[in-house]
C-alpha cells in the first residue's frame, strides 16, 4: 500500500511539474485531484426541484417510443443558446396523472415555465418541431390513452400551454413535405367512416388546420406492423413512405408526396383498384437508400420460397416518381439469416443464383452463381477459433462483428471476371431498426 501511495505521488507531482513547465498554473490542492467534478449550481437547483416533486410521489414517466426517450430532455426551444428542461412524470391518483413540466432557466437557475398534463397510461412519444415558423419549438406528444386508444397533440410553450391541434392516431410523424419551410404533421388513422387515411395538418393563419387528406392501402393493424419511413421521391422532393404488413404475409407500400402546385398525392395509388401498386412478399425489409443516391427504394423481394420462415433471396429495389413510373435501380442478395446481404452487379442482373449450406460447425455458406457458374463464397463463421477459421484455406476477412467474422473467396479463373475487391466492396452489413 505504502508503495501504491508513493507511485502515486510521484506521479502527481510530475504531472504538476509539467504543467508548470508549460506555461500552466496549478493552484489546486493535491485533495481537489480527488475531488469529483461539481456541476453547475443551476443543474444542483433544478436537480434538487425534481427530487423534491419525487419525493411528493412524482415518478418518471419517459416516452416509450422515439428518439426522445429520456426522463429530462435538456432542448432549447427558443433558440436563444440556453437549454429548457423538459421532465415527465407520473403522480397516480391525479385527475391527468400524466405530466409534461417544461423548465426554463432564469437567474442562474430553473424555474417552472410550463405545465402541460393528460389523462392516460403513458407518454408514447416527443418530439420539438417549430410548427408555425415563429422562432419557438412547439411539442408533438402522443398520448396512450388506453390500449385500443391514442391521441396526437401539438403544445405551444407558454404559460398557458395554449393545445394547436389533437387527433387520434396509430401512427404519425412529422415532415416539411410541400417546400414552405414548415413542417406539417402527418397523422395516419381511421377515420369516421372506418377507413385507413392520412391527414396532413400544417399552420394556415393563425391555426393548425387539416390541409389534406389521402386514402390509405393498409388497415391500421397492418400498418401498426409495418413501417413509416421519411425521405426523398427523388432529388427535390420529399415524401413519406408508408408501409402495411397485410394479413397475407405482403408489404402494401404508400408514398405521399406533394406536387409543384403544393398539391398532396400518393404517388403509388393504382387508377383503376385505388390501392396501391406496390405489392410485394414481406421479407423484414422496409423502404430505404440503399445505393446512397439520396432516394428511398422500395423493396421488391422474389417471392419466398418456404412460407411462413425467413427466406434469403433475391430483392430488386425500385424508385418511384410523382405519376407512379417505376423502375429498377438496383439488386441485393439479402442473407437475412446470417445478417448481411450483397450489392449485385449490373451486369449479373437477371444471372445470379445462390446455394446456401451448412459449410461445418458454426459456419454458414453461401455460394454466388452466374449463369450456373461458381464465382465466389461467402461465409458467417461463429464459435471459437473464428477469427482463424476466416483465413483458412484462402479465404480472406470481410467484416467482423461481436461473435461473428465473415469471409470470403473467390474463384480463380471463373467464366465471369470477379475479384475479391470486388466481393468487398459490394458485401454489406444488414443493419437493425425498429419501428418507433
Amino acid at each position: 500500500m505504502h508503495r501504491i501511495w508513493r507511485k502515486m505521488t510521484v506521479l502527481l507531482g510530475a504531472a504538476a511539474l509539467s504543467m508548470v513547465l508549460s506555461g500552466c498554473v496549478m493552484t489546486s490542492t493535491v485533495e481537489d485531484l480527488f475531488t469529483l467534478p461539481q456541476p453547475p449550481i443551476a443543474y444542483t437547483e433544478l436537480a434538487g426541484t425534481i427530487n423534491g416533486l419525487l419525493a411528493e410521489g412524482y415518478e418518471y414517466a419517459s416516452p416509450t417510443a422515439g428518439e426522445n426517450i429520456q426522463p429530462v430532455q435538456m432542448v432549447d426551444l427558443d433558440w436563444n443558446g440556453q437549454s429548457e428542461a423538459v421532465a415527465f412524470f407520473r403522480r397516480l391518483g391525479d385527475e391527468k396523472p400524466l405530466k409534461i413540466m417544461i423548465f426554463q432557466s432564469q437567474d442562474g437557475g430553473y424555474e417552472l415555465r410550463s405545465l402541460i398534463e393528460s389523462s392516460g397510461m403513458a407518454i408514447e412519444r416527443v418530439e420539438y418541431e417549430d410548427m408555425n415558423s415563429d422562432g419557438v419549438r412547439e411539442l408533438v406528444v402522443g398520448w396512450r390513452i388506453s390500449s385500443e386508444v391514442q391521441n396526437v397533440a401539438v403544445y405551444a410553450v407558454d404559460a398557458q400551454t395554449p393545445m394547436l391541434m389533437q387527433s387520434n392516431y396509430t401512427r404519425y410523424t412529422v415532415q416539411e413535405l410541400d417546400g414552405d419551410g414548415t413542417p406539417s404533421l402527418l397523422v395516419f388513422r381511421s377515420n369516421e367512416l372506418g377507413e385507413s387515411v392520412a391527414e396532413v395538418h400544417s399552420w394556415r393563419g393563425e391555426s393548425m388546420a387539416l390541409v389534406h387528406e389521402s386514402p390509405l392501402s393498409s388497415t391500421m393493424p397492418a400498418l401498426s406492423a409495418g413501417s413509416v419511413v421519411e425521405g426523398k421521391l427523388d432529388e427535390d422532393t420529399p415524401a413519406v413512405f408508408v408501409t402495411g404488413i397485410n394479413e397475407e404475409g405482403k408489404a402494401v407500400t404508400d408514398i405521399l408526396a406533394c406536387r409543384d402546385n403544393g398539391t398532396m398525392t400518393n404517388a403509388s395509388l393504382s387508377l383503376l383498384t385505388g390501392l396501391s401498386e406496390l405489392i410485394y412478399p414481406y421479407r423484414q425489409l422496409q423502404p430505404q437508400d440503399i445505393n446512397g443516391d439520396g432516394i428511398i427504394e422500395v423493396p421488391a423481394p422474389a417471392a419466398a420460397t418456404e412460407p411462413g420462415k425467413v427466406n434469403d433471396g433475391l430483392v430488386d429495389w425500385l424508385q418511384c416518381d410523382i405519376d407512379g413510373g417505376i423502375r429498377r435501380v438496383a439488386t441485393t442478395y439479402h442473407c437475412l439469416s446470417s445478417g448481411w446481404y450483397l450489392m449485385v452487379p449490373e451486369d449479373w442482373a437477371g444471372r445470379l443464383t445462390t446455394e446456401a449450406w451448412e459449410a461445418g460447425l458454426y459456419e454458414k455458406q453461401v455460394d454466388l452463381k452466374v449463369d450456373g457458374q461458381t464465382v465466389a463464397y461467402v461465409y458467417a463463421i461463429t464459435g471459437e477459433n473464428r477469427e482463424a477459421r476466416a483465413m483458412r484455406a484462402g479465404r480472406q476477412v470481410l467484416r467482423r462483428q461481436t461473435s461473428v467474422v465473415y469471409a470470403g473467396l473467390v474463384v480463380e479463373n471463373a467464366p465471369v471476371a470477379f475479384t475479391m475487391e470486388e466481393l468487398r466492396s459490394c458485401f454489406r452489413l444488414i443493419v437493425a431498426s425498429w419501428n418507433s
